[in-house]
Order: structure tokens, then sequence, then C-alpha cells
């Protein structure tokens, strides 16, 4: 079975690479099944190989629990006004390599890669009238160690500052096969595992307070680290629209999904300008963490050197959800238990050799 390729004249934006594409108008060779049910869909089947690959992200975050940073509350008025502030990540870089090796063995492939993505997200309240109350545990607890007070101290300012640091590793077994002309599939086992570290920072500034307990300004700040590993599992898709001599254009959409062993721990400290102090003690657990992905978009792989190598570009769009992922306690709701989700685009480059 002769494998497709695209038209060079659709494939313009990638004219860089046109130097090394085969001088010669050859195919790549009738692949033989080998007593398989379904013929390999792999670059090289029949021989070992690997491949190295890279891509830039462009991606934000989302979480529930970030809806609720602080409020701004008006008792003189009725009813009560109660506004409450939500925060928003912004949308940064991030990448992803890997190194993939292919086996003559019922030629199944192996495949390593790291991820790495940071984001954070910042917001300010300035009103002037000390209605500003804070979400946050320690807060509560200024002015009222004994805690029978309905809320902390109110402010006139406060400011906040959420980062997100996303490093994860993935090791996968799979094997790439031909279910029709144009459809390929690759169901694949693996291992995930990795740390998801989250640090808020907070500022609050002129409180309403008795003379006696009056500071100028104070800081809580608190962490939601999170580390696991477990097993995972998926199929990556890809439906072949054409195939002309050395090129090949598609669509492709990969799933997955992973069940991780998972430990949380926290911290929560308020700190003032007087040199007071208030640590809440919130102990670590472990629990298991559940994840999914999808990813999905157009693929152009190009045969070079008369079939030696063969590039690859990806241009697609990835969610992952990362299930009870912000756990620390919080004033207004308690325990958390939120899904954190990180989306965006994803430009991937493979080099198979």
């Amino acid at each position: 079975m002769k494998i497709l390729q695209l038209p060079s004249s659709a494939l313009a934006i990638f004219v860089l690479f046109a130097t090394l594409l085969s001088a010669e108008d050859s195919s790549k060779p009738l692949e033989t099944s080998n007593g398989l049910p379904n013929i390999s869909a792999r670059f090289h089947p029949n021989t070992t190989s690997f491949d190295i690959f890279a891509a830039p992200l462009f991606w934000t975050a989302e979480e529930i629990g970030t809806d609720c940073w602080a409020e701004v509350l008006d008792a003189s008025t009725a009813p009560t006004y109660d506004d409450i502030q939500s925060l928003h990540f912004r949308w940064n870089l991030g990448f992803r390599v890997g190194l993939g090796y292919g086996m003559q063995h019922d030629s199944w492939d192996t495949q390593t890669s790291y991820t790495s993505f940071q984001t954070h997200g910042k917001d300010h309240l300035s009103l002037g009238n000390g209605m500003v109350h804070s979400a946050f545990l320690a807060n509560f607890y200024v002015a009222n160690t004994s805690g029978q007070g309905f809320s902390g101290p109110s402010y006139e300012s406060a400011s906040i500052h959420w980062s997100i640091g996303f490093h994860m590793l993935d090791w996968e077994l799979g094997r790439n096969f031909l279910v029709s002309k144009a459809l390929a599939l690759r169901p694949f086992v693996g291992l995930k595992g990795g740390w998801i570290h989250q640090s808020i920072h907070t500022k609050w500034i002129h409180p309403d307070l008795p003379e006696a307990e009056l500071f100028d300004m104070g800081w809580e700040n608190l962490k939601n680290n999170f580390w696991g590993i477990g097993p995972e599992g998926g199929i990556n898709t890809k439906w072949i629209l054409l195939n002309r001599q050395n090129h090949l254009f598609s669509l492709f959409g990969n799933l997955s999904g992973a069940i991780m062993w998972g430990h949380w721990s926290f911290s929560d400290v308020f700190k003032n300008d007087i040199h007071q102090q208030i640590i809440i003690g919130s102990q670590s657990f472990n629990s298991a963490a559940w994840m999914f992905r999808i990813f999905t978009g157009l693929q152009w792989e190009a045969s070079l050197q008369q079939n030696r190598y063969q590039f690859t570009t990806k241009l697609g769009y990835e969610m992952q959800f990362w299930l009870n992922q912000l756990q620390f306690y919080s004033f207004t709701g308690g325990r958390q238990d939120n899904l954190l989700t990180l989306q965006g685009g994803s430009l991937e480059f493979c080099f198979d050799f």
C-alpha cells in the first residue's frame, strides 16, 4: 500500500524545508503486513527508528476558586451590596519536548516527553472606603483570634498575584496502524508523573480596626502544591485528507486520560508590618488525581532524501482537565475541590530518522 502525499503548492508556508525534499519523484515502497492483522502506519515500520519533537505552547488556565478572591461589601444599603472579585490568568508561552523510538517487534513504538508551562493572573482593588474583605482563611483571624466574628477586617485596597507552575513527564508504549486507506489509529498505554505548584500572594492595605490593633499593611500568602504519578492510556487518530508524492495532509484527534496517586501540601500565612503573624495549619493528604486530555488539529508530513527521513508538523488546539486540583481551605468555601483547565494552541515539529 502506498503512503499518500500532498502537493507542494498547498504547503508554501513550509518553503524553508523545500530544499530538503528529494529531487526524485518517488513514493514509499509498498509495505507488507508481516503477518500482522493491520499494516503499520509508522514511518519505516520494518526497521528500528528514532524521532525527536518539540512544540511551543501558547496556553492559558482557568480554575474554579479564582472566582472569589475578595468581596466588596456595603451594609449601608438595603439589600446589602456584595460584589465578588474574580481573577483571570494570562496567556503565556510554554514548551513540550520529546524523544521516540520505533521497534521492529510488531512495529511498536515508545515515546517520552516533558511539558512545562507557567502562567499567572493579577488583580487590584482600591476603593478607599474600607469595604474590601478577603476570601482567604488567615485573614479571618486578624484581630479575631477567637474566630467569633463574621469576617476578617475590611480594607481600603487589596491586590493579588496568583501563579501556576505545571511540569509533567509522559511515557507511552503504542502501535500505529492503518484501519483503512484514510484512517490510522495509535492506541497506547503509559505512565504520567509530575507536579503542579500554585502560589497566591495577596496584599491588604489600611484595615478598619481599633487603634490598639491597627496596622498599615498586611500580606497573606498561600500555596497549593501537588505532585503525582500513575498510569495513563489513550488513542491517537489520523484522518488522511490528501496524499500526493512525498507529502501527506491530515486531520488528527488525540484523546487520553490518567489516574494518578497524588499528594497535596498547603501553607497559608498572614503577616503585617507590626510583626504579627497568623499561620493556618492545613495538613497534607494523599488522594487520586484524575486528568483528561484532548488535542486536535491539522498535520503535514513530508518524506525527505528518498524516504530516508520524515519531517512532520502539527498545528492544533489542546485542552487538559485536572480534576480536584485546587484543595486549600477558603474562608468563603471551606475545603476547595476544584477543576484546573489548561488550554491553548500548539505548533509541534517532529523529525524521524
